[in-house]
Order: structure tokens, then sequence, then C-alpha cells
């Protein structure tokens, strides 16, 4: 077994994607941005435990393709898990010794049982769960707004028609539809639990109803329903799978005004005031998020890790309506 002691350059990265779906694919086509921008070298490898058959543009990118945990003899810079939810912590335990560095896709796992101990990481490395929404501008501006207000409260919404999600794919095939798989809108959209934990820390208190209400052809929840409790101030929290206009807002309620901050229209309305904050509509989080995420290893002594797997554990049992 590789030990843990990897030694990391600055110019030569060898990178391992676990899974290389359509986030997977993302992910890795952002590596290479980054990786060019900052005169990066990069072997890439995947791990691949299917019969589907990658694009010819990626399958020229990989140096060596992997089909099984015990066929691997190389240790890593970087360990990008991007498999199905509910593989994640059997992977990531099974691999943590075969890379100095892991970014996780997120939800970090299916649910709440397992023990993040168990998985041994070493506390010299970075384990990143991915939080693209706070790279965002709506997000980085609303976070900014809050310092100085008294907020009395704010309701998120991320309502959305999933199986238009992905043009052409049969959604009754996607591991959102699964429970088993790691499916289910509490986890799915778990990104909003995510940023309100970080604009606000965790509550008091969690209130959550959640189950499959629409007509979807699922067994996982398509409606998650939330009340987070603060020392003086609530959260109404709405995430579903089945509204016919796309909505992903946050809504802040102070003495002055209301604040709304879109995340699909990527500006921020004053309601009273009547006036509007646009950002640039080529916006790319998930390429700053990478950004970032290179920069934290990089620069390690530098650059905060602002989701590790203790952070990312406990949204997670927020997102179960646990604390």
């Amino acid at each position: 077994m590789v030990e843990k002691t990897i030694s990391l350059s600055n110019v030569n990265l060898k990178v391992c994607f676990v899974g290389m779906g359509s986030i997977g694919t993302r992910h890795l086509k952002n590596l290479q941005k980054v990786a060019k921008e900052k005169q990066l070298n990069l072997e890439i490898h995947a791990l691949r435990n299917t019969t589907n058959k990658l694009t010819p543009e990626n399958e020229a990118i990989l140096s060596k393709q992997i089909s099984n945990i015990s066929e691997i003899e190389d240790s890593y810079d970087i360990i990008f898990i991007t498999n199905p939810t509910a593989m994640h912590y059997d992977y990531i335990k099974s691999l943590v010794n075969y890379g100095q560095n892991m970014f996780i896709e997120k939800p970090l796992f299916d649910h709440t049982k397992y023990d993040v101990e168990d998985i041994n990481i070493n506390s010299e490395s970075i384990y990143y769960v991915a939080a693209p929404m706070r790279y965002t501008d709506t997000f980085l501006y609303i976070k900014n707004f809050i310092q100085n207000k008294k907020i009395f409260s704010a309701r998120i919404i991320c309502s959305s028609f999933m199986p238009e999600w992905q043009k052409g794919r049969d959604y009754t095939k996607s591991f959102r539809t699964d429970k088993k798989a790691g499916g289910g809108v509490d986890i799915d959209l778990i990104h909003e639990i995510d940023y309100m934990v970080d604009l606000f820390g965790l509550p008091n208190s969690v209130k959550r109803v959640a189950g499959h209400y629409s007509n979807l052809n699922m067994n996982a929840c398509d409606l998650a329903v939330y009340i987070f409790s603060y020392n003086n101030f609530v959260v109404e929290m709405h995430l579903d799978y089945f509204g016919r206009f796309d909505k992903r807002e946050i809504e802040l309620y102070y003495n002055d005004d209301v604040v709304i901050g879109d995340f699909i229209n990527k500006e921020v309305k004053y309601l009273r005031s009547n006036n509007i904050v646009k950002f640039d509509s080529s916006e790319d989080h998930y390429y700053r998020e990478m950004s970032a995420f290179i920069d934290m290893i990089l620069n390690r002594n530098h650059t905060r890790n602002i989701n590790d797997i203790y952070n990312a554990y406990k949204v997670l049992k927020l997102a179960k309506g646990e604390l």
C-alpha cells in the first residue's frame, strides 16, 4: 500500500478521476484550463468500473484507465471523487492512502450513518468537498452585504424541472431518482444548505419535511422543505425537482428593504428602492472553484480549505434534518 508521504511539485500533478460522467468531465475540463493558466503539467488517470465509452476527446486526455482499485500502482497528488454519491464513502476510504489530496463532489455521502473518523484522513492533506455556489458573484455580494445588516429572516428556494437538466437523456436512469444510489433533492441540492451555513453559521434547530409528492417517476424525495432557527432570525428553505419555472434565489428581510439574490439571472435586487446590481453573465464559478482548489494545494499555508470533510458532514446532517 502506498504511504501518505507524497511530495507535491508545483509544476507536475498526477491526478486520478474516479468516475467520468458529466460532472467528472466538467471538472476535468476546468482542471485543464487551470493547469494551463498556472503552467502546470498534468498526468491524468481514470478509475472507471463501467463499460460506457468515453468521448474520443476525453479518452485522448487520459494517460491511463483503471477498472478496479486493486489495479492501482500509482500514487496521486489529487484524486477526484466524482462517481455516484452512494459510492463516495467506500471509495474515499479505500483510496485515502493513494492520494495526497482529494476533491470530492457534493454531497459528501448519501446518508449520515458513516463515521468520518473511520476514513483515517491525513491531517496534512486537503480534502475539499465541492461548494461551487460560494464562488458565484451573487453569493459573494450577499456575503459582503450582510456583514453590517441585522437580518430578520431569510427565504431560500431552488426549484426547477429535473427531467430537463440533461437534454436528450432519460431522467429515470439518473442516480437522482434512486434513493439507494444517493439520489434525492435534499442532498442533491445541498448547495443551498451549504451556502446558508457559510452565510449564517450552523442553526440552533432544524425542522424538515421531505418526500415524493409529484408525478415524477422516482423513489427518492423530490421535495424538501426546512425551517432553520437561529438566535434572532429564521431561514425558510424550499428545494424541489418539479418546478416548471426555474428559480434559485435567496430573499433577505431587514429593516430598510428586501434584497433578493438571483443566482440564475446573476443579479441582486433591492425591492423597495428598486435598485438592481447585475453581474457578468459569463462568470464561471465552477472554474473559479477549481482554481481555488489548486491554490489550496499549491499554497496551502496561505489558502484556506473552505469546505473540508468535517464541515461538509455537518451540512449533510442538516440536509437530513439532523444537528
